[in-house]
């Protein structure tokens, strides 16, 4: 299986707050780390976590260049990037007001998957199949 996944629940597993993902969010985390599933981390999950180490709100367990370079070179993880199809399923999904949140919303809708996300928006929104408790 694949995942894709919102920035709180990536910067949870990163900084080993796992207490603080739902039930299933952990144990997808979990089968990505092990190599069973795989995880598409979108572009904006990642800028947000870039621009969250920067302003100090975050501490990541690598620098965040080395963190991206590790993803892009395991096998169980995909960086993702930002397209046209993305922007424009994005410019559609006007009910989310967060800009980042419209953009990993669409990047899971275009990729046809699952989002890990705690976000009760999002969740109750049913633009997009999310996983967490």
């Amino acid at each position: 299986m694949t995942y894709v996944t919102d920035t709180h629940a990536l910067i949870h597993h990163l900084t080993g707050r796992k207490r603080k993902l739902g039930r299933h969010a952990r144990r997808a985390f979990d089968r990505v780390e092990r190599g069973i599933d795989t995880m598409l981390l979108p572009f904006t999950t990642l800028e947000e976590v870039m621009l969250l180490s920067e302003a100090g709100k975050i501490h990541l367990p690598l620098p965040f260049r080395d963190l991206v370079v590790s993803f892009a070179q395991a096998d169980n993880f995909d960086v993702g990037v930002n397209d046209t199809q993305i922007l424009i399923e994005a410019a559609a999904l006007i009910a989310i007001k967060d800009p980042y949140d419209r953009m990993i919303v669409a990047h899971a809708r275009v990729a046809g998957l699952p989002l890990i996300t705690g976000d009760s928006k999002i969740q109750e929104s049913n633009l997009v199949r999310t996983v967490w408790d």
